[in-house]
């Protein structure tokens, strides 16, 4: 009887510090989300000043009325809109560090509470504050970036025109009502997406209609269902994983309230949300095959490889993850069929030559319609005269390039402005990382090792390409939560680190498209301040990389793959061979 009198007092007090710890954590979590939300709207009122454009929409109206205390010139000089640009680059920097700093501290006491907290609160918790931001974003009457006017002309081009977007400029129609919005420079460029998205994007622009808000709003929303689906399909793919909860939310939230992915995607309607859907897609689909045992065979792996393929059709960037998984399903396969030691090759050759030829009959399909009638040198024109293929910003090239403006290179140094040169780094750090992930894809071909390695080739390419925008960073975001695990090594922590502080740097790209466009050609000290801002891009995400990568402590425990990182559902002895 006394022991039952004891085990009741244990068993409340121990509730009660639980409820206690509860209410200590939750507290703070919600201050830190009140920032984040008020940075927000300051960071808004700062934009509009900057890019803003003219509404009658009452409530869009009072979201850029909560900052009108926001100074819009602090350079002391005459009021010019350079000056103008200069104030609100800086304030906008000054809103970010607090919004960051707000989204780390929310994560951490999230993950705390969650402990011992209800995880279906936290779970509303974290669709809660996407609602509150995507609303502001949505009304916001400012965009900071032309894409989504260039996504409408491409777009109007194909439904209203019934021109070919991929030979088509928009310069050939100058009275179309979206021309007007366009940069000069991409007015006679052709379109540098891929065939799901040009399909898309017209579908959008006829929505959209010939208004500024109008159009702006419908790429809006269409980005914000696309975000809501990330959401979505990482919870789902996180539990197939057999994530617990714990993780599934930290996760969740780390995509779902990331201040660069809320504002590349709800406010300047980047389609780079909508091949992250795909991807994620297709590791959903991976997750889902491996739990069922069907990841080895044709209609298991065929679901991913579509999703993928989907993504590379909306935006080549996406390419590195089908070797990844091309490579996933040949050793998961060569590692079942071996037998006495022996590497059977054959079944797994099969499988390799059937997705390739699966994404090339996909991908012929959909280009195939917009090729009919041209030379194979005009198609190969069309992808090589793009800006991208041929100029550099925001990237290790261009501060080559702009020093070189400044201060003459030395004669040694001449290389390092080649355009080749960087085009072929670019290639190898892309496909170094796949290469040497084929060492952890052999010990554990599964949905998380085929994450990890995407997003350490997509982090390689980032680091070293010639053309950087801040929008990229939703690649390596949207990937992350599938990295995370109840046992992580130094590769999952390095890649963690390194993404997150890359989301926050990638900011300073804005710098070129705020103030230094302003100057006709790039002079002392705009020129200087455009160096080391595109050093910082850099620089402190790749120092983040190796000081995590160096720190890491040695007694931590080795990087594992748990059970569930696997082909499961196998025969024993096919699982155990896998394992």
């Amino acid at each position: 009887m006394l022991e039952n009198v004891v085990k009741k007092v244990d068993s409340s007090l121990s509730n009660k510090n639980a409820s206690d710890q509860q209410q200590n954590f939750i507290w703070p979590m919600l201050i830190s989300a009140a920032i984040f939300v008020v940075s927000i709207l300051f960071f808004d009122a700062v934009l509009h000043n900057i890019s803003g454009f003219k509404t009658s929409v009452w409530i869009s109206n009072k979201i850029t009325w909560f900052g009108r205390w926001i100074p819009t010139d602090l350079t002391g000089g005459a009021h010019t809109r350079l000056a103008m640009h200069k104030t609100g680059f800086i304030e906008m920097v000054i809103f970010l560090v607090v919004m960051f700093a707000a989204y780390l501290a929310c994560a951490w006491f999230l993950y705390r509470r969650a402990k011992s907290g209800s995880q279906t609160f936290l779970f509303w918790f974290i669709w809660a504050g996407v609602l509150v931001v995507s609303v502001i974003y949505l009304l916001t009457p400012a965009i900071m970036t032309t894409d989504v006017y260039s996504y409408s002309s491409y777009g109007r081009i194909l439904a209203i025109y019934h021109a070919n977007p991929y030979f088509v400029p928009p310069k050939a129609f100058p009275h179309d009502v979206v021309y007007q919005w366009l940069q000069p420079e991409w007015r006679k460029v052709v379109s540098i997406y891929g065939p799901i998205w040009t399909i898309v994007g017209a579908l959008l622009a006829l929505i959209g209609g010939s208004s500024q808000l109008g159009l702006v709003l419908v790429f809006r929303c269409f980005a914000l269902l696309c975000h809501v689906m990330n959401i979505i399909l990482i919870v789902a793919t996180m539990r197939a994983m057999k994530r617990s909860p714990r993780l599934i939310l930290l996760g969740t939230f780390l995509y779902a309230w990331n201040p660069l992915v809320l504002m590349e995607t709800v406010f300047n309607g980047h389609n780079d949300i909508f091949m992250v859907t795909f991807l994620l897609l297709g590791f959903y689909f991976c997750a889902r095959a491996q739990q069922k045992g069907t990841f080895l065979q044709w209609h298991g792996y065929l679901l991913p490889l579509v999703s993928f393929t989907a993504a590379v059709l909306v935006k080549f960037s996406a390419a590195p993850v089908l070797p990844v998984l091309v490579l996933a399903v040949a050793f998961a396969t060569i590692q079942v069929d071996s037998k006495n030691g022996k590497l059977v090759w054959r079944r797994a050759l099969s499988s390799a030559v059937l997705m390739t030829v699966t994404f090339v009959l996909i991908a012929l399909v959909c280009y195939g319609p917009f090729w009919i009638g041209h030379s194979l040198r005009d198609i190969i024109r069309g992808f090589t005269s793009l800006p991208a293929s041929s100029d550099s910003i925001s990237s290790v090239l261009s501060i080559f390039k702009n020093y070189n403006l400044y201060h003459a290179l030395p004669s040694a140094l001449n290389i390092f402005k080649s355009r080749l040169l960087w085009n072929i780094v670019n290639m190898v750090a892309m496909l170094a990382p796949i290469l040497i992930g084929c060492i952890y894809l052999w010990r554990a071909p599964g949905t998380r090792t085929m994450a990890l390695v995407t997003l350490a080739s997509f982090s390689g390419f980032l680091i070293t390409t010639p053309w950087f925008f801040s929008w990229y960073l939703v690649w390596l975001i949207g990937l992350l939560p599938l990295c995370i695990a109840a046992r992580m090594g130094r590769l999952s922590y390095t890649l963690l680190a390194f993404s997150l502080a890359f989301s926050a740097t990638a900011f300073f790209s804005y710098y070129t498209t705020m103030v230094g466009w302003m100057l006709l050609l790039l002079k002392p000290p705009a020129l200087t301040w455009n160096i080391w801002l595109s050093i910082g891009i850099l620089g402190i995400p790749i120092a983040v990389l190796v000081i995590t990568w160096l720190l890491w402590p040695r007694f931590a425990r080795p990087e594992t793959i748990s059970i569930q990182d696997t082909p499961l559902d196998l025969p024993a002895a096919d699982s155990a061979l896998v394992k």
